[in-house]
């Protein structure tokens, strides 16, 4: 199945349908949440993956927290879940205008207002074919009959640019799949373990149709350690890719409230092909809020913590980006 894709104006305003959001007053909170070290650099090809929850390009104060938050982040490639069709031009118009680069934009067809879509950097990213979803709706069934793939994976095949000060390199290609699995709502295990094992079968058996090395990113609704995920612990067994490794089951990426010393899961993960294993800078990594880490280092009470997610969760996302960082210039 093809999704579509747009391209974003140079000129265009953002839709008249926007209206500020009542009382906002969060937007000095949301201000400089980045830290420094997850900020772009032209020397690495940057792939972030983010669950926006639900976003839609109505709300103004959020789509300019969100716009500001990748502009930072000023990644090459961008996999996001949960969007609006047609709501990220308003996006890639705004990181434009901020000379952070000229996005084009794929939306999934499958997932209703809650899509995944990627957002490539032209100035170092180029597409290589036509982007597909993988599978098809209602071919990877659990054996119940429920449908593995709420959202069917988005696949692209990229070329990304060796780095401007490189003399030697040549350009990277890879296959990169977004995903959002299963949510957790209901329970769902058998859903993302039947996806899981479809995932595996493709990699091992299909990808190489493509001579590019394979990554596979976005919202996986459960921990790298679970048992679901056995597909790609044996994939790592095997020596055939990088799962559990280069995923912290430690790490916090999704934001909610257990108890003081538990505020958060790793749902968010990433797998990449033996191949792309040396071109890996910095595997999957969550961003950490600077503003999280300012609350936590106050000591404060159960209501504080709860109040920050809530705040947080509904001014941007109860999920922060993770990013990965690959090699564009000659490794020392």
């Amino acid at each position: 199945m093809k999704f579509t894709i747009t391209n974003a104006g140079t000129d265009a305003s953002m839709p008249r349908t926007y209206h500020p959001t009542p009382n906002d007053h969060l937007s000095e909170a949301f201000s400089d949440l980045v830290p420094d070290k997850y900020k772009g650099t032209d020397s690495f090809l940057d792939i972030v993956t983010w669950n926006i929850r639900y976003f839609h390009d109505r709300d103004r104060g959020r789509v300019q927290r969100v716009l500001e938050i990748l502009n930072a982040l000023n990644a090459d490639i961008i996999v996001l879940q949960e969007i609006l069709e047609g709501s990220l031009e308003v996006i890639a118009q705004g990181l434009e205008k901020r000379a952070a680069g000229y996005y084009r934009i794929a939306y999934g067809t499958t997932g209703g207002d809650q899509r995944i879509a990627m957002m490539y950097d032209l100035d170092w990213v180029r597409a290589k074919e036509t982007s597909s979803e993988l599978f098809g709706e209602e071919q990877v069934l659990t054996p119940d009959g429920k449908n593995a793939f709420p959202r069917l994976p988005l696949l692209g095949v990229f070329t990304c640019l060796p780095s401007r000060e490189s003399t030697s390199l040549e350009p990277f290609d890879f296959q990169l799949v977004g995903l959002h699995l299963k949510s957790q709502r209901g329970g769902g295990e058998k859903q993302r373990a039947r996806a899981a094992e479809r995932l595996r079968l493709w990699l091992i058996k299909e990808a190489s149709r493509v001579d590019a090395d394979v990554i596979l990113v976005g919202d996986w609704n459960e921990a790298p350690d679970a048992a679901t995920w056995r597909p790609f612990h044996e994939l790592e067994q095997e020596g055939k890719a990088l799962f559990s490794r280069i995923n912290d089951r430690d790490e916090i990426s999704h934001l909610m409230y257990r108890n003081k010393k538990e505020i958060g899961s790793r749902l968010d993960l990433g797998v990449v092909s033996l191949a792309s294993a040396k071109e890996l800078k910095n595997p999957p990594e969550a961003v950490r809020w600077k503003s999280l880490d300012k609350l936590l280092a106050s000591n404060p009470n159960v209501k504080k913590i709860r109040r920050y997610i809530s705040e947080i969760s509904a001014g941007v996302s109860d999920h922060m980006p993770v990013v990965m960082r690959l090699y564009l210039e000659e490794q020392s």
